[in-house]
C-alpha cells in the first residue's frame, strides 16, 4: 500500500485521477436509489464492479439490467445474515475475489418519535427506533464484515505488498449543524464520526483506509 501523504483540501474543481479504481470490486449498500445510486454510477463508468445491497427489488434489479458490470442482491443492512450473504456474493461476484472499496451507504430519515409529544392525556409511547437499527446497527454490520475481509486479504502486519482498501462511512451535515425535530438522524450521523475516528488508528494495519463523506 502506498504511504499518504496529506496536502490539505481537496480541490474538486480538479478532475479525479480514476485510472487506479479500473476493475476493483466495491459493495454499495442501499445502493438502489438516490446518493446510493449516483455512487453506483460512477463507479461503474470508472470501470469498477459492483455489488448492490438494497431492500429494494424493483429498482436494484432495473439497474442490474441496465449497466453492465454490477450485481444486485436484496439485503436488509439491519440482518446480519443478509449483508453476510452480500459480501459473500460479491467475493464470487469479483473477477478478482477480493473486494476494494466498501461505501456504507444505506439509511434512512423519517418523522422522529423520538421527538413527538403524544398529548398531555396520553401515556408517551415506546418511539420507533429504526432509523438508529439502520443507519447505526447496519453501518457496524457493514464496517465488522468489511474489515474481516480486507483483514483476511491483506494479513495484519503493514507492508509495501498489501493492497489499498477503503471503507467510505456515509454521514450528513446533520453531524456538524442543529437539526430540529430529527434526533435519531441526527445521532445517527453523529455516529458515523465517531465510527470513523475509531477505525483510522487501526485500518492501516492491513493496508485499508476508513473516510467519511458528509452531503450537506
Amino acid at each position: 500500500m502506498e504511504e499518504y501523504t496529506h496536502k490539505g483540501p481537496v480541490d474538486c474543481n480538479k478532475p479525479i485521477n480514476v485510472a487506479k479504481l479500473k476493475g476493483k470490486t466495491a459493495i454499495v449498500t442501499g445502493g438502489a436509489n438516490g446518493l446510493g445510486e449516483a455512487y453506483v454510477r460512477a463507479l461503474v463508468a470508472a470501470g469498477v464492479e459492483v455489488c448492490i445491497g438494497d431492500p429494494d427489488i424493483e429498482r436494484g434489479s432495473k439497474l442490474e439490467q441496465e449497466l453492465s458490470g454490477i450485481k444486485f442482491i436484496r439485503c436488509d443492512v439491519t440482518k446480519w445474515s443478509d449483508q453476510v450473504y452480500l459480501f459473500r456474493q460479491a467475493v464470487l461476484f469479483s473477477s478478482t475475489g477480493f473486494i476494494s472499496h466498501v461505501i456504507a451507504n444505506a439509511g434512512i430519515h423519517r418523522q422522529d418519535e423520538v421527538f413527538s409529544y403524544s398529548g398531555d392525556d396520553q401515556e408517551p409511547e415506546e418511539p420507533d427506533l429504526s432509523v438508529i437499527d439502520v443507519n447505526i446497527r447496519g453501518t457496524l454490520y457493514t464496517a465488522k464484515l468489511a474489515a474481516h475481509y480486507f483483514i483476511r486479504q491483506n494479513g495484519t502486519h503493514a507492508s509495501q505488498n498489501q493492497k489499498d482498501s477503503c471503507l467510505v462511512l456515509i454521514g450528513s451535515g446533520a453531524a456538524f449543524l442543529d437539526c430540529p425535530r430529527g434526533p435519531q438522524y441526527s445521532a445517527s450521523k453523529w455516529a458515523m464520526r465517531g465510527i470513523m475516528h475509531s477505525l483510522r488508528r487501526t485500518t492501516h494495519f492491513y493496508g485499508s483506509r476508513v473516510n467519511i463523506i458528509s452531503p450537506w
